[in-house]
């Protein structure tokens, strides 16, 4: 087993200052110059050729006949060490396209917006090193024409500005809001690890010694189109219940099967109906006709995961709940029909499972990224990015600085699913600093480098589970009195037993002490009350663990 000391949860603050002051110092040192790469001056491949066919351009022309990955424009360059703002001047006549590109071996990406017109794109932050560097761009949808590119020095990266620790439900139970104050205090510091798929934890743990502090689990099997196949699944809420005795976080998402007209053809089976293409169901005519038979399985849908919602909640725990997931992408029914349907769909399940089912102990997580389809601050805690770059050592800045307008110290910002292990050292260096991460489940994590998955579960960045229960318990919150009776409130390590101790005396020896409870933290919290309190003239506390 590979050892780290979990004091280094303490110094990670000093750490990040140390490094921000190093960069910025450097930036003093050596003052970087704006740099400018036209393409026509790039080395080519494939059918990637030069053309003035179109005006606009900078230059002496612009690439085009970029059709395929091994069609791409190339340059060697040297500059100032430092960060960059790359800016990508384009032109994409046929709508919008996914693009693809690498400096110095770190691959990039992004979309660009449908334009006939030679446009600029900010394709986020790149570093630039000492000596030579290497910059490709090429691939991804393909079809769009490159101008130039540009480089533009920054300074070292801020982290993201403070986010109020408030959650969106009024009525959130306290382990809900204590869990959403800890992500709170960590960001911008450090990056909580988790995991999709309680099933990897134990690879997880072989290879690295360490395990996630979050797990995620899908409650796809509950909806009611796939029981009425394959029945109910066995245990498989209660499993995670005992991965948060056990001191995990824990998160859901909901691969909603659609609730009627499923294909269930060769092609589209019964067990794809989460996919637009395997369901001919309408979300936006099920919502404009509340009294519809769509409608109401929509409800029933609902209240089948409200039960298993419910079953957690029973035990105090609080959930990172991730529904209706990369709806803008079009690919899951909950998106076919556009962000209007969407967004009505997401309050719909708000209301639902807070007000009709009082599910006070969801901290809800949005994974979206096109602000045409935020469904409001009213009704999201956490924006989450769902991102499978082809280079898993992508700092992912583009996504970042796409959402740091809307949403800089407003929410917590985190990346919900991965297709890798994301490097997370590399992406606090380019000021990307997410609130936790959970990759995939299969090869996406088991099939990549163990060196990496080792490095970043050991670093000093990245919060793992023994270091989120390396906390000390504490009494945070002290009455309101409630006829006679003195109510106590605290914080520990998720699932560990505590034992509530109170005496007359201060200074009398623990061994003197009276017990009063013996419980757990569930939810990383309790909550006791002392009935006699009354009865004394004056009474000390203090929770402990064994």
């Amino acid at each position: 087993m590979i050892s780290k000391d979990v004091s280094t949860r303490y110094r990670r603050c000093a750490v990040a200052l140390g490094l921000s002051a190093l960069l910025a110092v450097g930036a003093i040192e050596a003052a970087a110059a704006s740099m400018v790469l036209e393409a026509e001056n790039g080395t080519l491949t494939g059918n990637a050729y030069v053309s003035t066919a179109v005006s606009g351009y900078s230059g002496t022309g612009y690439v085009t006949g970029l059709q395929s990955a091994s069609d791409t424009v190339n340059w060697s360059f040297t500059g100032t060490p430092g960060l960059y703002d790359l800016v990508i001047r384009f032109r994409s006549p046929f709508g919008q396209k996914g693009f693809a590109g690498s400096i110095n071996g770190h691959g990039f990406s992004g979309m660009f917006p449908a334009s006939s017109a030679f446009a600029s794109f900010d394709a986020g932050l790149a570093q630039v090193v000492s000596g030579v560097n290497t910059l490709q761009i090429g691939g991804g949808w393909n079809w769009y024409d490159i101008d130039c590119v540009y480089l533009n020095p920054v300074p070292a990266p801020l982290p993201p500005a403070p986010v109020p620790a408030t959650l969106v439900d009024t009525k959130a139970t306290f382990a809900a809001r204590m869990l959403m104050k800890a992500l709170v205090s960590d960001y911008g510091q450090h990056t909580w690890a988790g995991q999709h798929d309680s099933s990897e934890i134990s690879y997880i743990q072989g290879v690295t010694g360490r395990k996630p502090a979050i797990v995620e689990g899908d409650l796809m099997d509950y909806s009611p189109s796939r029981v009425y196949y394959q029945g109910m699944p066995v245990n498989f809420t209660e499993s995670y219940i005992a991965l948060e005795s056990a001191g995990h976080v824990l998160g859901f998402c909901w691969h909603w099967n659609a609730p009627t007209n499923l294909l269930n053809t060769d092609s589209e089976p019964w067990w794809s109906g989460f996919y637009t293409a395997a369901t001919t169901f309408d979300v936006a005519a099920a919502l404009a006709n509340t009294n519809s038979v769509e409608y109401s399985l929509i409800l029933r849908d609902i209240d089948a995961i409200a039960v298993q919602l419910a079953k957690v909640s029973s035990n105090n725990i609080p959930v990172l709940w991730r529904p209706l997931h990369e709806a803008s992408g079009g690919w899951f029914w909950w998106g076919a029909k556009g962000s209007g349907p969407f967004k009505q769909l997401w309050r719909l399940l708000f209301n639902r499972l807070t007000t009709y089912h009082n599910l006070h102990n969801l901290i809800w997580v949005l994974t979206n990224e096109d602000p045409d389809w935020y469904p409001g601050n009213d009704v999201v805690d956490i924006i989450g990015v769902d991102a499978y770059p082809s280079d898993p050592t992508d700092a992912l800045s583009t996504d970042w600085q796409a959402l740091k307008p809307q949403f800089d110290g407003v929410k917590l910002l985190t990346l919900s699913e991965f297709g890798g292990v994301p490097d997370v050292e590399r992406m606090h260096v380019f000021g990307v600093w997410w609130s936790y991460f959970s990759p995939w489940t299969g090869s996406y994590i088991e099939g990549a480098p163990t060196n990496t998955l080792i490095r970043i579960y050991q670093s000093p960045e990245v919060i793992t589970l023994d270091e989120l229960n390396a906390v000390p318990p504490a009494i945070t919150s002290v009455g309101p009195w409630a006829v006679g009776a003195l109510p106590l409130s605290g914080t520990g390590p998720r699932g560990s037993t505590y034992h509530m101790l109170a005496s007359t005396n201060l200074a009398q020896p623990m061994a003197g002490w009276s017990a009063l409870t013996n419980a757990k933290f569930s939810g990383g919290v309790f909550t006791f009350t002392d009935k006699p309190a009354t009865n004394y003239p004056r009474r000390f506390y203090r929770v402990v663990t064994p």
